[in-house]
């Protein structure tokens, strides 16, 4: 199960998951499908995989404009 670093405040959370793609970590963590999900910088879909090292951002619109749910290192 990898071990992710999650954004909490002005820090960083380590926890550990059982996902292995976009998807099943939007299910694990409970990120809306609504939120935009990106990669190492990059968009996604639910299907990319996660893998060892790989930086993860849910970014949430909302009518200011967006707001960062959470980021993670994995």
């Amino acid at each position: 199960m990898p071990k992710i670093k999650m954004l909490s405040g002005a820090g960083f959370v380590e926890q550990e998951v059982a996902s292995s793609s976009v998807g099943e970590l939007r299910d694990e963590l409970d990120i809306s499908s609504n939120a935009a999900v990106s990669v190492n910088g990059t968009n996604t879909r639910n299907s990319t995989a996660i893998n060892d090292g790989d930086f993860v951002a849910a970014v949430s619109n909302d009518k200011t404009g967006g707001r960062i749910i959470s980021v993670w290192s994995v």
